[in-house]
């Protein structure tokens, strides 16, 4: 899910009803706390998607942006708050044979 930017260059808030529900939580506590995500998905064990759609990712998984610092600080909420965080991690994600990124992945268990 790719978000609109406001005029100062801040995304809105995802449409709530229109995330998985397995990951719905989760995302919204990062973005209360101010950790803007990019893309959400519960995984592909949680059933399929309201849509008919593929899952994204094989586990409950956030990408957000930001710096080296990003991660660490979004790490920090997600485990204050109670989430249950698996891995965090840093990825340049190929595309048309160049490096693209990176972007932060946490996966969570539910």
């Amino acid at each position: 899910m790719h978000l609109k930017a406001d005029m100062m260059g801040r995304r809105a808030p995802p449409h709530w009803p229109a995330l998985d529900p397995g990951i719905r939580t989760i995302v919204r506590v990062l973005w209360e706390n101010g950790v803007e995500t990019v893309q959400s998905c519960q995984g592909r064990g949680r059933g399929r998607r309201r849509d008919g759609g593929e899952h994204a990712y094989a586990e409950p998984t956030v990408q957000f942006l930001g710096g080296p610092g990003a991660g660490p600080e979004a790490l920090g909420i997600a485990m204050q708050h109670g989430l249950r965080v698996l891995e965090l991690r840093r990825v340049w994600e190929m595309q048309d044979s160049e490096p693209t990124g990176p972007t932060w992945h946490m996966t969570f268990a539910l």
